[in-house]
């Protein structure tokens, strides 16, 4: 009987530490896990789209070889489209300008033979991000893409300020239902830290904050008021020195 009993301690003893084995495993992560997630993470967030489709106001370079006639620079209007000399209005907007070349050079062959049509971006003023708070250029960024990831957009706007929360950033994405979808970013992980999952990609119209610090909150609040009083010290201990 005492035999049975160890035996059926042992068995027990033996169940509760592969309990805890297992319980251990899907807790805690082999780093190789880990390393893997985050790989996971980051190809998640930077489906970037390094096209770019036309849009309004856009200014377009065409060049039709041999035809100096019909090339030159023309701005997509807010209808999207071109005023393309003897040939009239063409549509352009949503199209990569490889297409649009396809388009004009369609439209051309009935008055030239075999056109040869190249068109240039010469500038990007259609999509636009936001950059916001403590950055060395706040305001717009015109994007050269449709997409553009965080930290390519807080380069464009010259990096934050020693004054920048920069764990405390938050991206603002508008939603087709009028609401506001928010993305917590951690900015000093993911500039100085090389945390890619921080990387998010943005879109047209999205704006990304960097607040300030407390302590740059309170000098802000302080220095109207010392300002003054320095003010008058400086103009007693002149009046002194008389």
């Amino acid at each position: 009987m005492t035999m049975t009993l160890f035996r059926y301690a042992n068995c027990m003893k033996f169940l509760l530490v592969s309990l805890v084995f297992l319980c251990s495993g899907l807790v805690y992560a082999s780093p190789e896990t880990k390393a893997y997630e985050a790989s996971q993470a980051y190809i998640a967030n930077e489906k970037q789209d390094n096209r770019y489709t036309l849009g309004t106001n856009d200014v377009l370079t065409i060049t039709v070889q041999r035809h100096p006639e019909v090339s030159g620079k023309y701005t997509i209007n807010t209808e999207g489209k071109i005023q393309f000399e003897f040939v009239g209005d063409i549509l352009v907007s949503g199209r990569t300008k490889e297409q649009a070349a396809v388009v004009i050079t369609k439209r051309l062959e009935k008055y030239i033979i075999k056109p040869d049509v190249t068109v240039v971006i010469t500038e990007y003023n259609s999509k636009v991000v936001y950059v916001v708070g403590e950055v060395g250029m706040p305001g717009k960024i015109y994007m050269r893409g449709d997409t553009i990831t965080v930290r390519d957009a807080l380069l464009s706007a010259n990096l934050p300020q020693l004054t920048a929360a920069t764990e405390k950033a938050t991206l603002f994405t508008p939603s087709d239902n009028g609401k506001v979808i928010l993305h917590k970013v951690n900015v000093f992980a993911l500039l100085y830290k090389g945390d890619l999952r921080q990387n998010y990609v943005m879109k047209p119209g999205d704006t990304l904050y960097l607040p300030a610090t407390l302590w740059a909150k309170v000098a802000r609040f302080l220095n109207p008021v010392t300002q003054p009083i320095g003010q008058a010290a400086g103009t007693a201990a002149s009046i002194y020195a008389l």
